[in-house]
């Protein structure tokens, strides 16, 4: 009898045992519930088309993932409004690297910083908020009406939750609320700060710079050749923050006007960047007209087509325009009447504030700062600054 009880209390074991481990009789398991996070639903959120007016267009239209979140492959420059046929005036810049940049200031007079290609928002949060009630963008009439669309969202009750936000919200906070999640989603996503080209590989000392490559940097960081590094910092921070390719600050490049933008259609009609027409405040700042903000150029191999108003293709033309734009001003200018054109998108009275620092400022005839060796090994350098979305993030710090 006693070897039986044990017999029977050892199959009860193997029976127990069997369907907690998985065995061929085992009930299936329920697979476990995903819990929302902010990331996931800000991500939700920037790539949301029905936060738009039409429904057809997101945040993420024109900062898209394979661009380093800028425009689209093969977009000349966004189209929306109502019925996605407004067309803007200026490129979607990347979001990428941003986390650093401070609101809009002067330093000695020098503007620095500010969100957008002028700098008229002082945060990720503030920006976010200029596509959405754009007319020519996501084109909705109010904060009401943005907040009515959000509150359709079938995942509203995860945002809600998610992002503190109060029972019974009003417009004002749903709006406020989704301004903070689309910046969170920028500042939480890897792909924003990811650190790991061949550049961050190169300063970690994993990775070798070809014969080409390292000219390039060379030349890059040349004060009487390239000179890109006096706006584009290529130096590691004094405690080994890997550069950014950029000091956010503002520089008028005298860039032929672009015959593609419908705007520019009107002859009276000028981009002058910090002195409007977007912006407003420096309106009266003459001295500004014409500047933009430098932005970074990580990740530049994948953001064509080039500067604020999209009117470079490749980006070779994008760095020779630096090494010909006054030697061959005939490439990048209309001619009229046997006279070439020069900084026609700005108003001639304006021109003066035209950026004549190396490796501009030469005279036709002049030999060149930048060779057309100089020029292909720039770009080749410049690609180093591609990240790899297949790889692990690095780290904000240079490895030691």
């Amino acid at each position: 009898m006693e070897v039986r009880m044990i017999s029977w209390a050892g199959l009860l074991c193997a029976v127990f045992l069997l369907v907690a481990c998985g065995g061929q009789n085992a009930s299936p398991q329920t697979p476990p519930t995903v819990l929302p996070t902010q990331l996931s639903v800000s991500q939700a959120l920037f790539a949301e088309k029905a936060l738009s007016a039409n429904g057809q267009m997101a945040c993420a239209s024109c900062h898209t993932d394979d661009n380093a979140h800028a425009d689209a492959t093969g977009t000349l420059l966004p189209l929306g409004g109502q019925s996605m046929t407004v067309q803007g005036f200026r490129s979607s810049a990347t979001l990428h690297y941003l986390e650093s940049n401070k609101a809009f200031r002067f330093e000695a007079d020098q503007p620095f910083g500010g969100f957008t290609w002028d700098g008229r928002a002082s945060s990720r949060a503030e920006q976010a908020a200029g596509p959405l009630l754009d007319s020519g963008e996501m084109a909705n009439a109010d904060v009401a009406a943005v907040a009515a669309k959000v509150r359709q969202l079938p995942y509203f009750g995860d945002f809600a939750s998610v992002f503190g936000l109060p029972a019974a919200p009003s417009d004002a906070q749903i709006f406020e609320h989704l301004q903070t999640a689309l910046q969170t989603y920028q500042q939480k996503d890897p792909d924003y700060l990811l650190f790991n080209s061949k550049f961050d590989r190169y300063l970690d000392g994993s990775a070798t710079l070809t014969v080409q490559e390292a000219r390039g940097l060379a030349v890059f960081n040349d004060a009487n050749k390239g000179n890109c590094a006096s706006c584009h910092t290529s130096k590691t921070g004094r405690l080994g923050e890997r550069p950014l390719f950029t000091n956010f600050s503002y520089a008028a490049l005298g860039l032929p006007r672009n015959p593609q933008i419908q705007a520019n259609d009107d002859p009276r009609f000028f981009d002058m960047g910090l002195c409007g027409p977007k912006r407003t405040d420096l309106s009266a700042r003459s001295d500004l007209c014409g500047q933009f903000k430098v932005p970074t150029l990580r990740n530049i191999e994948l953001t064509a087509p080039y500067f604020h108003n999209a009117s470079v293709a490749t980006l070779t033309d994008a760095v020779a325009f630096y090494a010909t734009r006054d030697l061959e001003p005939e490439r990048w200018y209309p001619t009229i009447n046997g006279v070439v054109q020069r900084f026609n998108d700005l108003p001639a009275p304006l021109r003066n504030n035209v950026l004549m620092s190396r490796p501009f400022g030469r005279r036709q005839g002049d030999t060149p700062v930048l060779s057309a060796t100089d020029v292909t090994d720039l770009v080749a350098f410049l690609k180093t600054l591609t990240d790899d979305r297949t790889a692990p993030p690095g780290t904000p710090l240079v490895k030691k």
